[in-house]
């Protein structure tokens, strides 16, 4: 009997990955997508190539979670070997939703090393990066919360198919009646390929235009350490743009971190970067430990320097 692994999210680019990671599986399983909310995520899943997608539609106001009993009473009457679902911020609580509805196991921001005739083992980094915890599902239906940037993501193609279903979520006991915005960094780290990070050892707040340039002439972003968004003296960037175990998790092609040690916490949010640079006049940083390429110096040396090279290249 074919297998039957279920990608869900509220996001088409993410839905697109995880269908990508199926095929990378090496398996020839019956993908079935949940678009929660957003008809364009359906479409997206569609051209991705899932063979069944459900839309759920839901009512304004009500968040991802208010589709999970629809969605776990589909996941019974259907099957699942697999349920992977992206770990973003709402998928995380609805993947534990599930996990109780379908009494089943959750392995939470996890990596998937094996799948075979009944069995899954995952991989996910505990105690904020120092070891990494292997479980192994043997029963029940296995269910995973992946993070972004875990696979490949295929080329979007939007595509009205047959194998779209709308489904209509009940309200939920719980329902958004207002939003108040707070500053918060327009930039979506997550995606960038390149990222500039700066720590402690930058001075001043009017030097960040160094860096700024240093990240446009590369074609990324700017981000910071937990200390520069939140800590006395600093508080230079929105409390969204710090790198690290309780801030944001990147996986650009390139991550340049300057003026920072190379703490474990800020670490645990760069270490899937392809190539890691570490700027820094302490020889002894960990940050070396962790690089690709260091760099030990005077941040105010090795910067402009760095910006003159790079524009006599291009």
């Amino acid at each position: 009997m074919q297998k039957k692994f279920w990608v869900i999210s509220e996001q088409g680019e993410l839905l697109a990955e995880m269908i990508n990671g199926v095929k990378l599986l090496g398996s020839d399983a019956a993908v079935i997508a949940a678009a929660l909310g957003c008809e364009r995520a359906a479409k997206i899943a569609a051209g991705a190539g899932a063979g069944k997608i459900y839309y759920f539609k839901l009512n304004e106001g009500a968040p991802v979670e208010a589709a999970y009993t629809r969605l776990a009473q589909l996941i019974k009457d259907e099957g699942a070997d697999l349920v992977l679902v992206a770990a973003t911020r709402r998928g995380k609580t609805l993947a534990a939703l599930l996990a109780a509805e379908l009494d089943a196991g959750l392995a939470s921001e996890a990596k998937i090393e094996e799948f075979g005739d009944g069995s899954v083992k995952t991989s996910r980094f505990v105690y904020g990066g120092l070891a990494i915890s292997t479980d192994t599902f043997v029963s029940g239906i296995p269910i995973v919360s992946i993070p972004p940037r875990t696979w490949e993501r295929p080329a979007l193609v939007e595509t009205e198919s047959p194998a779209i279903t709308e489904i209509a979520c009940d309200p939920g006991r719980v329902r958004v009646v207002g939003q108040k915005s707070r500053e918060s960094s327009t930039v979506n780290l997550e995606e960038a390929e390149v990222v500039v990070t700066i720590g402690r050892g930058v001075k001043n707040r009017e030097d960040l235009a160094m860096f700024e340039e240093l990240a446009g002439l590369l074609g990324g972003v700017t981000a910071c350490t937990r200390p520069v968004a939140e800590e006395e003296g600093y508080r230079w960037f929105p409390e969204d743009s710090y790198i690290g175990i309780s801030g944001r998790a990147v996986k650009p092609k390139l991550y340049i971190s300057i003026g920072s040690s190379g703490q474990i916490q800020h670490l645990a949010g760069c270490r899937d970067a392809k190539v890691l640079v570490g700027i820094d006049k302490n020889e002894d940083a960990p940050i070396f430990e962790s690089s690709d390429y260091g760099i030990v110096g005077d941040l105010y040396q090795v910067v402009p320097e760095l910006i003159k090279q790079i524009k006599a290249a291009k």
